[in-house]
């Protein structure tokens, strides 16, 4: 080969293409260097340490991606690859060198005071919390970098803080929509409900009585609009809604998990109150770093920092029962050796099942269909493992059948923030023929319905200020995706229409009508409730979307303090279990950031729980 540093661009997560220096020598691989920067935080990181490190110490192409994230790992490889080609070697014959041999561990056996299954932001939470208490920690992630599926989240996390809130006008809509809630008739709302209803409708005709122009909240507010979020009602005519208990735990000890993950290092951007799709208030508090690594890392250096031990690329695959006492599991490395954790206390905190399709069409009540092709937005690692742990124990289980579905997923890959990823109330949604077609604010159930209705696929219309509201994303991402073709921009909305085979006409007169809406503060075709920016400065652009699998709403039932309850309500000891390995608060459908606020709760409580129960 001819000596030098080649310059090569390879395709990453999602869209991003990651800038690599590759430097050879006449017949070596001397250095891999990849620029990261546009790559999503969390997701393949090991990738970028684990495959140059074996490439160039093994000289050889043929090696395994990374667990997880075979995307990233391919388009190293493929990079690699065409700086070999490109300095005159041949890429085909150092991929059919030998693989490098591995090293199987012996077995081994450890014992802590408190084991936790899965390392995501449940676990890592759960973890953090019970050494705070002094406890000896271990965690067993099967997958080869911890995070799950906190590591994939948007980041705003649903906290109701008032007095922060009160910094902020309210948008055209929202003091309608607290106005709905007034008159809605007591009946609708399910007995140990009824009494906060009642205190909340005073709460809000007090800030309506005082036409004060700041954004309302209160921990009320939050808990109803939980309940009224995931009631539903299944194909079968079976009816949901979340357990109060739960819930109330929930809004009531959420702000303290704000102020406990601000202490352990997470910053969050004051300045700005937000809200994902789905949400139907304002009051996410959102990390100032990108997306849901803000979480992961602070909390998985917190943990490594302070003495908790994490085994990755070990799967739990049983647990430890004796005299009906979960003590511990036996897990297996991925290079078959085992490993015997003993404990005192067990924390099931693996996620829900969002990326095992077949487990969601088993269980599904709620959706006509769950097709074999639909894409997840789920980390690959989502699979249903906790669950089948805590069945193994006799755990019970609750409101399984409830799948919910991401409206705004990349058509292809599931993926959130391809695209212009936007608040809801920026929101422009249009089918294939330029027409809007719902209520752009509304649960998420109600959107993918709504989606499916219309075949699918579906476009978010945004222009050059609407872009500037865009979650997690930058010029960079933007342009090679228009280039791509997976981000359609145009000067004109005619010309943006042309692009993705709408009617100009159609979209021209759906966006005139939304902009009218926009300046009345109110949508008389679809009732969308709250507005902020008009959609009327060139550059236009249209992101395709379309429903993936993204939440499971059923799991473990667990009580208020993360205790694992089997089919008699009764206490399965030195079980716990907390986030979507668990059921019962979500009920049929997830507001957009209480699964942040979810599992950074009931992990704080299950340690607490277990701090107070083992001495």
């Amino acid at each position: 080969m001819k000596a030098g540093k080649y310059q090569v661009r390879a395709k990453g997560h999602g869209t991003s293409f990651m800038p690599m220096e590759v430097t050879l020598s006449d017949n070596k691989i001397e250095k891999i260097e990849v620029d990261a920067q546009g790559e999503t935080k969390g997701v393949a990181d090991e990738v970028f340490h684990r495959l140059p490190e074996e490439i160039v110490k093994n000289q050889t192409l043929n090696v395994d991606a990374v667990s997880g994230a075979t995307i990233s790992s391919h388009g190293v490889i493929d990079g690699i690859s065409q700086a070999i080609d490109e300095a005159g070697g041949d890429s085909n014959e150092w991929k059919k060198r030998p693989k490098p041999s591995s090293h199987k561990q012996a077995d081994s056996e450890l014992t802590a005071d408190v084991l936790i299954i899965g390392a995501g932001g449940a676990g890592l939470s759960a973890a953090a919390r019970a050494i705070e208490f002094g406890k000896k920690v271990i965690i067993l992630e099967k997958y080869p970098q911890i995070g799950g599926n906190t590591a994939r989240a948007g980041g705003p996390m649903n906290a109701a803080e008032p007095n922060w809130q009160k910094n902020f006008k309210c948008l055209p809509g929202e003091k309608e929509t607290l106005k709905q809630l007034i008159e809605m008739p007591i009946s609708e709302i399910d007995e140990e409900y009824q009494a906060d209803f009642k205190k909340l409708q005073k709460q809000i005709q007090k800030y309506l009585d005082s036409d004060a122009n700041y954004l309302f909240d209160s921990v009320l507010l939050h808990e109803i609009q939980t309940y009224l979020g995931g009631k539903r009602v299944d194909l079968k005519g079976h009816e949901i809604h979340g357990k109060y208990e739960l819930v109330t735990t929930l809004v009531n000890n959420v702000l303290d998990s704000v102020k406990w993950l601000e202490k352990l290092g997470v910053k969050f951007d004051k300045d700005n109150v937000t809200m994902p799709v789905g949400a139907l208030w304002r009051r996410g508090h959102k990390p100032v770093e990108p997306m849901g690594y803000a979480f992961i890392h602070v909390l998985g250096d917190w943990v490594k920092v302070h003495g908790g031990k994490i085994l990755t690329e070990t799967k739990a695959e049983d647990l430890l029962i004796s005299d009906g006492k979960v003590k511990g599991a036996i897990a297996k490395r991925s290079d078959g050796s085992q490993v015997t954790v003993h404990t005192k206390a067990t924390v099931l905190t693996a996620g829900g099942f969002g990326a095992n399709t077949q487990m969601c069409q088993k269980y599904n009540t709620y959706w006509k269909e769950i097709a074999d092709d639909i894409a997840t937005t789920n980390s690959p690692a989502i699979t249903g493992d906790g669950i089948k742990l805590g069945l193994a124990a006799g755990a019970g289980l609750v409101g399984m059948g409830f799948i919910q579905l991401m409206p705004v997923s990349d058509p292809v890959t599931g993926e959130l923030f391809t695209g212009l990823q936007t608040p809801p109330e920026n929101y422009i949604m249009v089918n294939q023929k330029g027409e809007r077609f719902v209520n752009e604010y509304a649960e998420r159930d109600t959107l993918a319905s709504a989606a499916i209705a219309q075949g699918g696929l579906f476009y978010l219309i945004a222009d050059d200020k609407i872009k500037e509201t865009a979650y997690n994303t930058s010029q960079e991402a933007i342009d090679a995706q228009i280039k791509a073709g997976t981000l359609y921009k145009a000067n004109t909305l005619e010309e943006l229409a042309k692009e993705t085979g709408m009617n100009p006409t159609t979209l021209v007169n759906s966006i005139k009508k939304y902009n009218s809406y926009v300046e009345q503060g109110h949508d008389p075709e679809f009732g969308k409730s709250v507005f902020n920016l008009k959609c009327e400065k060139a550059p236009f652009y249209a992101t395709p979307r379309k429903p993936a699998i993204h939440h499971t709403m059923g799991g473990l039932v667990i009580d208020t303090k993360a205790h694992v309850l089997n089919d008699d309500n009764k206490i399965i000891q030195g079980l716990y279990s907390a986030g979507e390995n668990a059921g019962g608060l979500h009920a049929g459908n997830r507001l957009g950031g209480n699964s942040l606020a979810d599992i950074f709760t009931f992990g704080r409580i299950a340690a607490e729980t277990i701090a107070d129960e083992i001495k």
